[in-house]
């Protein structure tokens, strides 16, 4: 008995032996078949991965915190003092291997703020834009920018690495997050510590509804750069002149927010636009945008930092594309998300 069980213990060991080598190849495989402009840099890599990580340890800590009050009693005191301890892993491992996380709105948020920590670093740091409009003579205006300068004060880490801030993911994305870690808490406390499903899930389901309860995204810096840009565009001030300021600062939560505003998009879909791997995107957006060719080559030379040789063949483009049409391109974009999101799934399998 003990020699089948020894030959057992062997053949699975043998089995995720030859699984780990084979999706070690896999993953080998699908990172070469990528273009070039595809792929992330290094530096980009670790910062994305170090917000992801950060980013999910605080809110399974809130968790954490209100399941180990619930399980501070009598006979679990192991679960109690795994929960409690900063040492002890539990959803961090669980998420790793689960081969579709981060989805994709929460990546698309972690690449747009590696991005805009990337043109920050070009500049030296926060410019000079939003400090001047927070001194503005109009008080709105005022108001807004100091906003969104309390909410920068808090995205990076004690070595000025990016942060991405709970505030900045749209509810939805919030709760996929908080119920995808949820759901690796579970599993933890069932294969761990031998707890009924039904107790788990009692307990999970109320922390996580008390945690969302409290969330309120219109703390991110989208919602108070959307509201500066408004109140700049009411009083005439939201000029290509700004847009191009913008984009020199560094300032990119201002400068999606202006060009949303000048095309009925919201920010997100302007980033989605901006990001475009192909490049078009962001030359479509400044022409829908109205951006004249002067400030619209700024724009367009910052975003390709990384690639100044191709700025020109975007200014070509630029010059080539049809302000109509490029707003006719982008209506897409002015509909539902959700909508979107169906449409790109579909394209993928056409």
């Amino acid at each position: 008995m003990a020699e089948r069980r020894r030959d057992g213990d062997e053949g699975r060991g043998a089995a995720r032996l030859l699984a780990g080598a084979r999706e070690r190849v896999r993953v080998a495989r699908a990172e070469l078949a990528l273009p070039e402009r595809l792929r992330l840099g290094e530096r980009d890599r670790i910062a994305v991965s170090a917000m992801l990580t950060a980013l999910v340890r605080s809110v399974e800590d809130e968790l954490r915190s209100a399941l180990a009050s619930v399980f501070a009693v009598p006979g679990r005191e192991p679960l109690h003092a795994a929960l409690t301890s900063a040492s002890v892993a539990i959803a961090g491992p669980v998420l790793d291997a689960a081969p579709d996380f981060p989805e994709a709105s929460l990546l698309s948020l972690l690449l747009r703020r590696a991005e805009e920590h990337r043109m920050q670093r070009a500049v030296g740091g926060e410019g000079g834009l939003l400090l001047q409009l927070a001194g503005d003579r109009d008080d709105a205006i005022a108001g807004e920018a100091m906003a969104i300068r309390i909410v920068q004060s808090g995205r990076l880490d004690p070595f000025q690495e990016p942060r991405l801030a709970r505030e900045e993911l749209p509810a939805e994305t919030m709760h996929g997050l908080v119920w995808t870690i949820a759901a690796a808490l579970r599993r933890y406390m069932a294969r761990e510590h031998r707890l009924p499903g039904g107790e788990a899930d009692e307990a999970i389901a109320a922390a996580a509804a008390a945690f969302l309860a409290e969330y309120d995204e219109g703390r991110g810096p989208d919602p108070a750069a959307l509201r500066l840009a408004r109140r700049l565009d009411a009083g005439g001030r939201l000029t290509d002149q700004m847009l191009e300021r913008a984009a020199a600062d560094g300032a990119l939560p201002l400068l999606l927010a202006g060009l949303a505003v000048r095309t009925s998009l919201d920010p997100r879909a302007a980033w989605e636009i901006l990001s475009d791997p192909q490049r078009r995107g962001p030359v479509l957006l400044l022409r829908a945008a109205d951006v004249a060719r002067d400030q619209a080559a700024s724009i367009l030379l910052r975003l390709a930092a990384r690639d100044p040789e191709a700025a020109a063949p975007l200014l070509d483009q630029f010059d080539t594309t049809d302000p109509g049409e490029a707003r006719r391109l982008l209506r897409l974009w002015q509909l539902d998300p959700a909508y979107r999101a169906a449409v790109a799934r579909l394209s993928e399998a056409a």
